[in-house]
């Protein structure tokens, strides 16, 4: 049995004109980013952003954005905690560590985060909320 990944894909366009991709690998349970190294993004460098370091399902529902600074900032699912997350990473290839932050605490689950800056650098995420739809 292989890998299961790229479920709930997001992608976006970092300054240096190069796709920067979000998305969820099932099988490690994580947020990863994939980095493309050229325009064809033949080749790439994958980073774990978010992992279940805490025994928590994380990484579905991803949503990308290009924040202040150039670097990436995304929204997405933990399904063990009912949260939603936002992780900003520390370059704009988001190798370094990510401050992942939880946005929200909802008790009876969610999914669906999109995830967009404002012209104040900020990220701006909606997402949906299963006990009010």
């Amino acid at each position: 049995m292989g890998n299961f990944v790229g479920d709930y894909t997001s992608i976006a366009i970092g300054a240096d004109g190069l796709a920067v991709i979000s998305y969820h690998d099932l099988t490690a349970s994580s947020l990863k980013v994939a980095k493309c190294s050229n325009i064809d993004c033949t080749a790439a460098l994958v980073t774990t952003v978010d992992d279940p370091t805490s025994g928590n399902a994380v990484g579905s529902y991803t949503s990308i954005a290009i924040g202040s600074g150039g670097f990436p900032v995304i929204s997405h699912w933990d399904n063990t905690a009912f949260a939603v997350k936002v992780a900003a990473c520390a370059n704009p290839g988001c190798t370094g560590p990510s401050a992942n932050t939880t946005v929200d605490d909802l008790t009876s689950g969610g999914s669906h985060t999109a995830i967009g800056v404002g012209i104040d650098g900020l990220p701006i995420v909606a997402y949906r909320g299963d006990s009010n739809s």
